[in-house]
């Protein structure tokens, strides 16, 4: 069909206007205030600022958000979905060994056995330590006038309107648990926090019960329990600077990380392999090791480990479940799976891990709490109960039920609202030192639950707990590139 010179000069202005063709039109000097006509999703046309789109379009930030008026766990992504989608590649989730003086080395991310250049690697310790590692980054949030409460991470500090937190490059235990070398002789003789996976006897794990070697029930290649948290952290710290164990700072990042990535809040939802139509991941990590019967665990062998720190290897730096079987000299006392987070294994249930860097102080007469963290992993006392060096984050947390709203403030992670349930909000339990019958004082934190917590578990469930060592209890392996300066 040929159209007519009047057509073809009305067809012209509609497309070009009176400028003509865009080579004809004369050069801007200045895009300040420049605007473009865009069409929205709905189909209609809004002006907006040029500079402004393409700035918004290029800020390298993305998150989640959700209704606070609503009780669901799932998050709407929000922010540059591209930079969400690739968010994993670009904080380098994923495991590697490390070696004391904090290089890393990246492993094969379908093969842990061998190094990211297809040498071998040895998880036993000889080659450094096996570490779940991320890059430096920055974490924010904030609320806005609408009830919607925001997640964000990005490369490059975050503007005023949030709440943010640089975050050091750093890493902890790919196998969320304590391996303790009980013959080595550091700096001040004693024994040395590892992250490995090894059956020799020198790493015995639960509370070192040799008896136990030749049964079922035996403690080798298990994670390390029964040790107080100061005693975690100085077996640690014997590794050189800026070691740690179960630091609040890396606590954070998985659970932050887990939300940003996976989309919810609730941890135990079911695994979903498929991804969303953005390319992003959905639903949780399911039940994990946390449906345990207390009875049948506490007859097995006195409710120590019983999953081995090799459990879920075989998925290197996949997302998903592991099976794991238990088994006496007769029979199968359980079935569970392994929750895999790029790489990161039983980031919940299995056993409670200390948080060192938070204190609640509580007042037994009153029930009041206040929660305190450190300010420095690098200054940090581990033997001093006190609360020199720690700044107070939040005046109360409420009493014994399922979390419906937790703090970031200071990257704690701490409740502040309960009455939820394990479906609804975040998902998970939260312990307080009433419900215990906790003398006043400072108290240390846990993470996670155990194997017995059933649905109360999950990466959002938080626990007052006691001081003292405790057989189901433990303490990642954790490190930094620099100090985690929380002000």
């Amino acid at each position: 069909m040929a159209f007519t010179n009047d057509e073809e000069a009305a067809i012209r202005q509609a497309l070009f206007g009176a400028g003509g063709q865009i080579s004809e039109l004369p050069a801007a000097d200045n895009l300040e205030g420049a605007q473009i006509e865009i069409s929205t999703p709905s189909g209609e046309s809004k002006r907006v600022n040029l500079v402004g789109a393409v700035s918004s379009l290029n800020k390298r930030v993305a998150g989640r958000r959700w209704n606070e008026t609503l009780s669901t766990p799932t998050g709407e992504a929000w922010g540059n979905i591209d930079f969400l989608r690739e968010l994993p590649a670009l904080l380098g989730l994923g495991c590697y060994l490390v070696t004391d003086d904090r290089k890393r080395r990246k492993l094969d991310p379908t093969d842990h056995h061998r190094f990211a250049d297809g040498s071998p690697a040895a998880l036993d310790g000889t080659q450094g330590q096996y570490m779940w590692c991320w890059n430096a980054h920055h974490f924010g949030f904030r609320k806005d006038n609408a009830g919607k409460y925001y997640e964000v991470v990005s490369l490059s500090p975050l503007g005023k309107e949030w709440e943010s937190y640089y975050v050091p490059a750093g890493g902890t235990s790919a196998l969320s648990g304590g391996v303790i070398d009980r013959q080595a002789t550091g700096g001040a003789g004693s024994p040395r926090l590892c992250s490995l996976i090894s059956d020799d006897p020198r790493y015995r794990g639960g509370g070192n019960q040799a008896a136990f070697d030749a049964l079922p029930n035996s403690m080798l290649g298990k994670p390390a329990t029964n040790t107080t948290p100061p005693d975690f952290f100085t077996f640690a710290r014997d590794r050189g600077d800026l070691w740690g164990a179960g630091w609040y700072v890396s606590r954070a990042v998985q659970a932050y990380l887990f939300r940003l990535i996976m989309g919810t809040r609730n941890s135990q939802a079911a695994f979903d392999p498929n991804k969303d139509a953005n390319g992003l991941y959905q639903g949780g990590l399911g039940a994990g090791i946390t449906n345990f019967s207390a009875t049948t665990w506490q007859n097995f062998n006195g409710q120590y480990p019983v999953v081995p720190c090799s459990a879920g290897v075989e998925l290197g730096d996949g997302v998903g479940v592991a099976p794991f079987e238990l088994r006496d000299a007769d029979s199968v006392l359980y079935t569970g799976n392994v929750p895999v987070f790029f790489g990161l294994k039983n980031m919940y249930g299995n056993l409670e891990t200390f948080i060192i860097g938070i204190r609640v102080g509580y007042d037994a007469n009153t029930f009041a709490t206040k929660t305190y963290v450190a300010t420095s992993m690098y200054s940090f006392n581990p033997a001093d109960n006190t609360l020199n060096a720690m700044v107070k984050v939040l005046d109360n947390t409420p009493e014994s039920l399922y979390v419906k709203r937790i703090s970031m403030s200071k990257l704690c992670g701490v409740p502040t609202e309960s009455q939820a349930s394990s479906l609804l909000y975040y998902c998970d339990r939260y312990l307080f030192p009433k419900e215990k019958n906790y003398a006043s004082g400072n108290h240390i934190v846990t993470a996670g639950g155990n194997a017995t917590g059933g649905g109360q578990a999950g990466v959002h469930y938080f626990s007052v707990a006691g001081n003292g060592a405790n057989w189901m209890r433990t303490a990642p392996l954790c490190f930094f590139a620099e100090d985690p300066i929380v002000g």
